[in-house]
């Protein structure tokens, strides 16, 4: 299958022994795409001019001639972990799979999700700010997830390294729509929102509910995780997981919580596309910020620190100036 991440056509398969393979969706004959090809024991043939590629990019043959040309096309480090590929885009030599942060709720037995991919016509630093900055939520989502107590409770913000996180901690509220729902509360509730941005592109929100006054071990826990994976400068793909430890086996409350999370994800979709084209329209413009802007804040500008060293260790050394004579 194609997938295009950071400007770039992505061609991932699996091998003969079931891993995951990820290379340059670009034949290095004509460019035409190697997705629309056939795989067999680990050769993708182009679909176009018969050329053979193996599992590391390197052309291993034409069909067209005895001869094999030296040509290969980028193969990209990638693991499959937590039932998710990763794939780091940049240096090979800087890709390290110990930075994949734990997810393993993902397949442990004591819990279930629901998940999938949604489309965003959107640069991926506005999607970052929209999750580091839920107070949207009274605004974007009354009818779900969104009341009055998340905009009016503040957030402690924490940065270390490449992680932002934030901690919401809102105590005898209003149970919102979808958890009223969802989880049968009639009471006020104490919600915990603990949120942690993982840079480049990896969010993981917290959820605990609980009636007031209930410990919370005994609450509700839901987890969220999104990848935000750019596709262009102006696209991302928007993969969710959505997991919870109650009621695992209930399909339906599964299915309601997949539709409440979709229609959710809709209302941010519309908004963030529309944001696309007015900050497209005007990028110049002077924002004006606020206090719950701060996790928002400390994740773009910890994208654009990694950003510029990244281009700092791309760029060739420039020659030092020397004195040739006198």
């Amino acid at each position: 299958m194609q997938r295009w991440i950071a400007n770039r056509p992505v061609c991932f398969y699996r091998l003969s022994d079931g891993s995951v393979n990820a290379i340059e969706d670009r034949c290095p004959h004509r460019r035409y795409p190697l997705s629309l090809g056939r795989l067999e024991d680990d050769v993708i043939t182009c679909n176009y001019h018969g050329y053979q590629i193996d599992g590391s990019g390197t052309c291993v043959g034409v069909a067209e001639q005895p001869d094999v040309p030296k040509a290969s096309v980028h193969r990209f480090p990638v693991v499959e972990r937590y039932g998710i590929v990763w794939i780091w885009p940049g240096d090979p030599e800087q890709a390290n799979p110990d930075d994949i942060p734990d997810v393993s709720w993902l397949t442990d037995e004591n819990w279930t999700h629901v998940h999938g991919v949604v489309p965003l016509k959107a640069r991926q630093v506005l999607l970052v700010e929209n999750l580091l900055d839920l107070t949207h939520e009274t605004f974007l989502h009354p009818s779900s997830i969104g009341n009055a107590a998340v905009a009016s409770t503040p957030i402690d913000v924490t940065s270390e390294g490449n992680k932002v996180s934030f901690i919401r901690h809102m105590i005898g509220i209003e149970a919102p729509p979808f958890y009223r729902s969802s989880m049968g509360v009639t009471t006020d509730i104490d919600r915990w929102q603990d949120g942690d941005f993982y840079a480049p592109g990896i969010f993981i929100l917290n959820i605990r509910i609980a009636p007031t006054g209930t410990e919370e071990p005994e609450g509700f826990h839901m987890k969220v995780i999104y990848g935000m994976t750019p596709a262009t400068d102006t696209e991302t793909h928007d993969f969710f997981a959505l997991g919870r430890d109650y009621k695992i086996d209930d399909a339906e409350l599964s299915a309601f919580q997949l539709k409440q999370q979709l229609a959710v994800m809709k209302e941010d979709v519309d908004a963030l596309e529309i944001q696309e084209v007015m900050v497209a329209t005007d990028p110049g413009m002077l924002e004006s910020s606020i206090r719950s802007d701060v996790a928002g804040i400390r994740g773009r500008r910890l994208l654009e620190r990694m950003a510029k060293a990244e281009a700092a260790a791309a760029a060739p050394a420039r020659p030092r100036a020397a004195v040739a004579g006198a």
